[in-house]
């Protein structure tokens, strides 16, 4: 039996998904698709648009065999972190590929940006120094000095995609050898404004924002045409939450360093939103997604000795199965290096899980539906068991 592994948000879950998934069945050859998907929050440190349970559906009425919890510990955190657990999660499982987009189709390219992420070569580090003296941002003098040492255009560099491509090729060097990385080739631009058949998720987010839900549910397939819930932003709980912490507590938190905790601590007793507060905070050498990941953080208590002590996975959580998926559950839990769990029951004292329980009831109060701001849906909601029949195409 052939597995085939794919890290995901779906936030939401559009036609690029599901030709993923298709294309990965395509070229890999493999009997299932297995998803290894991010809870509530994303990488990026915002509140996912639908719940974990409604996108994991999604996938699995789309394409996708089985779905698997990325703990929100690995998924709101910089992207080798991210890579790291997502790896960890699928080689944990025993998959045989992984399957993952990318702007760029030359693996030995990614592979050398992967040598790169993990130990900088020194004309990499004296030219981004130079770039940093020259008043360039960090992300800017990096990624042109890369640039200049692979010999690829500097914008090819700025992709989200292919910086988690090399930080997944990374992964499976250091811990999973024997699986094969496979790169398959994006459908549209990752931020692209444009709406359409292959529309970006940050587009079709901005096009419910607006209000345009029909363009919106357009760019989804017809199994996955969920409207989002209204949700406010995590104003009052976060601010509540930074000005009751201590500059040690901010301190403590996983990616603070070189005294931004005396900047959090002045900047959140002065803005008055979330917004404000990454305006106040943004500059030159902290990108905005690192800000937001950073405040998401201290909203849900994690600290860097929570990510210190657990450096990778240590359970895979199935979140939803198709009906016809039998046997390759059976198939994993006999490959399985990591305990294989479907009931939350059984995670109850793991505080990797606890974690996560503080995750989805925090997204729950973003909510104005009495329903949806209920507590402990982590233990109410239900395992998901789709029965619809796969097209051929899928």
């Amino acid at each position: 039996m052939k597995i085939a592994g794919i890290i995901a948000e779906y936030n939401p879950f559009h036609n690029g998904h599901a030709w993923h998934i298709a294309e990965t069945r395509r070229l890999t050859g493999c009997q299932y698709v297995v998803v290894c998907m991010d809870g509530h929050f994303t990488q990026r440190g915002e509140a996912a648009v639908l719940s974990k349970w409604d996108r994991a559906a999604c996938a699995l009425r789309c394409g996708a065999d089985a779905v698997f919890e990325l703990p929100a510990l690995f998924a709101i955190r910089s992207a080798d972190a991210f890579a790291r657990g997502g790896v960890g999660v699928l080689g944990g499982l025993g998959v045989d590929a992984l399957s993952f987009g990318s702007e760029l189709m030359d693996l030995s390219l990614i592979e050398k940006l992967a040598d790169i992420h993990k130990k900088e070569p020194t004309s990499v580090s004296n030219d981004v120094r130079e770039g940093l003296s020259a008043g360039m941002s960090h992300a800017r003098a990096w990624g042109e000095a890369v640039s200049r040492y692979l010999g690829i255009p500097a914008e090819a560099l700025n992709s989200p995609n292919l910086i988690l491509a090399a930080e997944y090729v990374r992964a499976i060097r250091e811990s999973f050898p024997d699986m094969v990385p496979l790169a398959v080739q994006r459908r549209g631009g990752y931020h692209d404004d444009a709406l359409g058949e292959f529309a970006s998720a940050s587009a079709i987010r901005g096009a419910f924002d607006r209000g345009d839900f029909d363009a919106a549910l357009a760019c989804l397939p017809g199994d996955a045409q969920l409207k989002p819930d209204s949700m406010h932003p995590m104003d009052d709980l976060l601010l509540y939450r930074l000005r009751e912490m201590s500059p040690e507590a901010l301190a403590a938190l996983p990616d603070i360093s070189e005294g931004l905790e005396h900047r959090l601590y002045r900047a959140c007793r002065a803005a008055a939103t979330r917004e404000g507060l990454l305006e106040m905070l943004k500059c030159k050498r902290y990108t905005r997604a690192r800000l937001s990941r950073m405040l998401t953080h201290a909203a849900l208590g994690m600290t860097r000795e929570m990510t210190d002590t657990y450096p990778a996975p240590a359970y895979a959580r199935l979140l939803g199965a198709r009906r016809d998926a039998e046997p390759l559950l059976r198939e994993l839990k006999q490959r399985a290096r990591i305990p294989v769990v479907s009931n939350p029951g059984q995670l109850r004292d793991d505080p990797v899980f606890q974690l996560e329980c503080r995750a989805t009831d925090l997204w729950a109060l973003l909510h104005d539906d009495p329903e949806r701001r209920l507590s402990g849906r982590e233990y109410t909601e239900k395992f998901i068991r789709i029965y619809k029949e796969l097209s051929q195409n899928a």
